[in-house]
């Protein structure tokens, strides 16, 4: 049975919204590549040999990715701009698609949704007063905590010195005093057990609700929560008069409206899909994640995770929404349970059904967003070139347009592991530039590497204890054929 539909902002779905990401299925590696970028290669030892010297980078995986994240990214880089001398002909659809997508479902937003919702001032003194909004207590507690792993015999002691610090409370000894010498919330216990005002959401449920049906100068009742044992006084309730939080008060309540219109909207075309999840979705979802940026190809890509209504979210379709998200989201699907995990499908479910159904009512993305976006794109592609020096490479005498780029990329991860320059990543803007050339990271390359470069470490800091040499000019560079 799927879960019932809880209520999730347009705006929280949009970051869900998937991209078809072209083909990523990269270049082959041989089994000493860490990385390739289009006809360029990086070796595990090259990355090694880099790294090893630098011992206050740690020997670890996550380093080795990100130098051969970087490698990559700024290598196709500097094959565009210096091949093609303009980027108009790279394709944006990688990063443009999910911002199309994102504007149509804003679109189809304003125009199911009515945010100019008439709030009268009785239902606003009706909620007023059944909720008091604003309202704030102060009170003081005594806290006693229960022994670790106690017995029914402790537990029964903590609750007996509850019930006689509270009949010494309700009697009229100082409550302050009381909590100073027996609470066990050192935070308050210093201040006679104050907790100065808090409005309600802010304690745990039973507290809350002891502290606010409490009259000012009582004792509540012995209360239990997940921290112990509470006694609780309370010292004084204040909240706004109506006229005070009037305005605050209606908008809460039209946005509380505009929400719920949302969420019965979204729940309509869900419950029209008809939508069935498969069994054991977690499971793949963990498969394809540990899977890295290695194709789906046959069977395991067309894999339904959720079917509906003419058609089906597969395997392929999640593993494109990871190649649009910050590397470190594959070691968090690792980990989360399979309820997160189904929560996250069922939320790209609901996006890619949204964006259906803009289509369906023929909403299309703006094209002058379209343009500005790319505009922006190109002109931070130009930026990142610019900044480290691969805008214009003049390759050296002998050397072809690859191994200038080569030798220069080089250079620049040298400075970047030495902690002399700052590079920002590429992140998404490196999908299209992995589409237009191929590039592939090996997942075993990087745990080699970093393996290597922990023997270097021991062997004395790199191959004969040497410094490394810069690459030769016609080294890893390779030919300078396009693959494109």
């Amino acid at each position: 049975m799927r879960r019932p539909y809880a209520t999730l902002p347009f705006l929280l779905l949009l970051l869900l919204v998937t991209a078809a990401c072209g083909d990523r299925s990269g270049p082959r590696l041989s089994s000493g590549d860490l990385a390739a970028a289009g006809d360029l290669r990086f070796s595990i030892e090259d990355a090694a040999t880099m790294l090893a010297p630098v011992e206050t980078l740690p020997a670890d995986p996550e380093v080795v990715r990100a130098l051969a994240e970087f490698w990559t990214d700024y290598t196709l880089l500097a094959l565009l701009v210096n091949r093609e001398g303009d980027l108009e002909s790279l394709d944006l659809s990688a990063i443009l698609e999910p911002q199309e997508s994102q504007s149509m479902v804003l679109q189809l937003r304003d125009a199911v949704i009515d945010e100019d919702i008439e709030i009268s001032d009785t239902e606003l003194e009706s909620l007023f007063e059944s909720e008091r909004p604003g309202e704030e207590v102060r009170a003081r507690h005594i806290l006693l905590l229960f022994p670790p792993d106690a017995t029914q015999a402790q537990r029964d002691s903590v609750r007996e010195l509850a019930e006689d610090l509270r009949q010494r409370a309700v009697g009229g000894a100082d409550f302050a005093a009381l909590a100073t010498e027996w609470s066990g919330d050192p935070g308050s216990a210093q201040r006679g057990g104050d907790l100065d005002y808090f409005p309600r959401g802010v304690m745990v449920a039973p507290f809350e609700e002891a502290a606010f049906s409490t009259p000012p100068g009582q004792v509540s009742d012995i209360v239990e929560s997940q921290f112990g044992l509470h006694i609780i006084r309370v010292e004084d309730i204040r909240s706004p008069s109506l006229d005070e939080i009037r305005e605050e008060l209606r908008a809460s309540l039209r946005q509380e409206r505009v929400m719920q219109a949302e969420s019965i909207f979204v729940a309509d075309i869900e419950g029209a899909a008809n939508l069935r999840t498969e069994e054991g979705v977690a499971g793949i979802m963990r498969e394809v994640a540990e899977a890295g940026a290695a194709p789906l190809t046959g069977r395991a890509a067309r894999r339904p995770l959720v079917r509906y209504e003419g058609g089906a979210f597969t395997a392929a379709d999640f593993h494109d929404f990871l190649a649009t998200q910050p590397a470190n989201l594959r070691m968090q699907i690792a980990a989360a349970s399979d309820e997160d995990l189904e929560g996250l499908l069922d939320n790209l479910v609901r996006s890619e059904l949204l964006v259906a159904e803009a289509r369906r009512r023929g909403i299309e993305p703006d094209a002058e967003e379209s343009r500005s976006v790319s505009e922006g794109i190109r002109a931070q592609y130009r930026q990142f070139a610019e900044s480290i020096g691969i805008a214009d490479l003049e390759p050296a005498e002998g050397e072809t347009l690859n191994q200038a780029v080569d030798r220069r990329i080089r250079e620049v991860l040298e400075l970047v592991i030495r902690g002399e320059t700052d590079v920002f990543p590429l992140q998404g803007l490196s999908l299209p530039l992995r589409a237009r050339y191929g590039a592939a990271i090996s997942d075993d390359g990087v745990e080699r590497t970093a393996t290597r470069v922990e023997a270097l470490r021991a062997e004395g800091g790199s191959p004969e204890g040497e410094e490394p040499d810069a690459p030769e000019a016609g080294g890893s560079g390779g030919d300078e054929g396009g693959t494109d």
